[in-house]
């Protein structure tokens, strides 16, 4: 956890426009090889479509690229890519259909994001209709987003945790990165936890996360 508090944040009781998130710009900047974006995008089609593990094998032939290529690529990647005990892909970019906190349902289609981000992101660039369900961890409520087209239409607070380094993010970064009722509740929950990030709405941050996902969603 060390590495991704690093006390680089603005005072994070201070709510950030979307344009003015350190923590936000962190991710942003971080570069993907683009054998690797590939990968992340296939893999990211292959778990939304069919709601199951995907073998590498499978992954291969939808990235077009050698399974070996692949499976160097997922080594390379760990803390990025999730993996179940046989070698098949859980999660990537955000996106699992292993149950997290977070819960994304678009129609029928139920499916899980390792952090809140994911959530707006994925359901923004994939310009879906469906619900985000999750629990402020700080008073244990539930927290639910009505997403139509893309765009938020109830509002609630997020937490970008700061100091992204690109390390492992299913471990350290995405568990901190949370819904809340509330902007109190967050910093409440902040202050407890002694993290440092930016607190923003989701309506604030939509469009942002949405233009992070995009490239996954719509690789070409």
């Amino acid at each position: 956890m060390t590495t991704l508090r690093e006390n680089v944040m603005a005072d994070c009781c201070t709510p950030q426009q979307a344009s003015t998130s350190t923590a936000l710009h962190q991710i942003q900047s971080t570069t993907t090889t683009t054998d690797l974006a590939r990968v992340r995008s296939a893999g990211f089609r292959l778990l939304l479509d069919t709601g199951e593990p995907v073998e590498l094998a499978d992954l291969a032939d939808a990235a077009h690229l050698g399974l070996a290529t692949v499976e160097r690529l997922v080594e390379q990647a760990t803390g990025r890519v999730q993996l179940d005990d046989a070698g098949c892909l859980l999660g990537v970019a955000g996106l699992t259909v292993s149950p997290t906190q977070h819960e994304i349902t678009i129609g029928d289609q139920k499916r899980w994001t390792w952090c809140a981000l994911d959530a707006v992101g994925i359901l923004g660039a994939l310009n879906a209709t469906g619900t985000i369900r999750s629990t402020d961890p700080q008073t244990g409520r539930r927290v639910q987003i009505e997403v139509v087209d893309g765009q938020p239409e109830d509002d609630a607070t997020l937490f970008i945790l700061g100091g992204y380094d690109g390390g492992n993010v299913t471990e350290d970064w995405c568990p901190l990165v949370n819904f809340f009722n509330t902007q109190r509740d967050a910093h409440d929950w902040v202050a407890a936890n002694d993290v440092t990030g930016d607190v923003v709405s989701v309506s604030e941050i939509a469009a942002d996360a949405t233009a992070m996902w995009r490239p996954v969603t719509n690789p070409d």
